[in-house]
């Protein structure tokens, strides 16, 4: 059993102790939905990376294809000159130019082979990626719509907590009222009104002298612990 202006604290204690929840959750899901929002930005990263490696797959197919078709104009316009030549040297240093066309031919081909199995690979991938990045999108996008409902379901239980801190501050002593916010301003954890043990503050743990031993078992008056500055209360 406590005194009445003990328990009138305690309850306020309590309120308070509330209403600091709810602003450390209101607090929080702004950089949680940060968190989210940066998180949906990498995945739209990934994803554009992966499509822009397969345009840019694209564009190098059609760059060999036209290095192809360049290579088969140059063999038809030798292949005429061969025609129109009557030198024996002249013709075979236009078959060379055409053989050395044909083997750089192959090897276009061969290349273009390669960034068309790069190019079904990368589509493959694309397209797991995509569904991936729909699947996580959907579930990271849930989840922020999530925390914008409690953020406002927050807001109005704050509203009603913090009315209930006003309702129970009224019910103590404007003294002791003065003194439990100021401790609360100085003490860097909760809770700022705490039980008298065995002659320890239950805050810091540390004994307390005698005479706050003492005074705080009559509970007439405010006391405070010499260790950690917590109001000390006994319950008989």
């Amino acid at each position: 059993m406590v005194a009445d202006w003990i328990q009138k604290l305690l309850i306020l204690q309590d309120r308070d102790t509330r209403c600091d929840s709810i602003r450390r959750q209101l607090d929080d899901i702004p950089r949680e939905i940060q968190k989210e929002e940066v998180a949906i930005g990498q995945l739209e990263f990934a994803l554009a990376e992966k499509e822009n490696g397969l345009k840019a797959l694209e564009v190098r197919r059609l760059e060999l294809e036209g290095d192809v078709a360049e290579a088969e104009e140059h063999i038809i316009k030798y292949k005429t000159q061969q025609m129109q030549v009557k030198k024996n040297e002249e013709f075979t240093a236009l078959e060379n130019e055409i053989k050395n066309l044909q083997s750089s031919i192959s090897d276009l081909e061969d290349k273009e082979l390669q960034v068309l199995e790069d190019i079904e690979l990368y589509q493959s991938e694309l397209e797991k990626l995509s569904q991936l990045t729909k699947e996580q999108k959907h579930t990271l996008e849930a989840h922020i719509q999530l925390l914008k409902d409690n953020f406002t379901s927050f807001q109005s239980e704050l509203k009603a907590a913090g009315e209930a801190v006003e309702a129970c501050a009224k019910e103590v002593d404007e003294s002791v009222l003065q003194q439990y916010k100021y401790v609360k301003g100085q003490v860097k954890r909760p809770p700022v009104v705490v039980q008298l043990e065995d002659g320890r503050c239950q805050g810091c743990h540390l004994k307390v002298s005698g005479d706050i031993e003492s005074t705080t078992r009559r509970g007439k008056e405010l006391v405070r612990c010499d260790s950690c500055g917590r109001i000390l209360y006994f319950d008989r």
